[in-house]
């Protein structure tokens, strides 16, 4: 019992050191990161693809239930939210949010 309470404990370290992705700003564009890893599909929509679902469909999930993708941006202040299984609508959790004038709320990104 102790040899499994030992392994359990490393690997619950190890998945604590890992890094996960969050949204955020890169050199090759805006990287966009959400767990969910029971969704069947997920997409970033927003205001820089006209709230098109179909126009950045994130990759995924890797193996910690994770979807990413980039999208390359132009400096400026952008309203996006996530869609999963094309019916769910989800803010970002690691992001600003801001009310979207209809009772919901928007997440947020700034490109400088």
């Amino acid at each position: 019992m102790k040899r499994f309470q030992f392994f359990s404990l490393i690997l619950f370290l190890i998945g604590c050191s890992m890094p996960r992705p969050e949204t955020g700003v890169t050199e090759s564009g805006v990287r966009f990161a959400l767990e969910a890893p029971v969704a069947l599909t997920v997409a970033v929509v927003g205001d820089f693809n006209r709230w098109d679902p179909e126009k950045d469909l994130l990759a995924g999930p890797d193996a910690n239930g994770y979807w990413t993708g980039t999208v390359r941006l132009d400096a400026g202040r952008y309203e996006y939210l996530f869609l999963m299984n094309g019916a769910i609508w989800v803010p970002d959790p690691a992001a600003l949010s801001v009310d979207d004038g209809w009772g919901g709320k928007n997440s947020v990104i700034i490109v400088d």
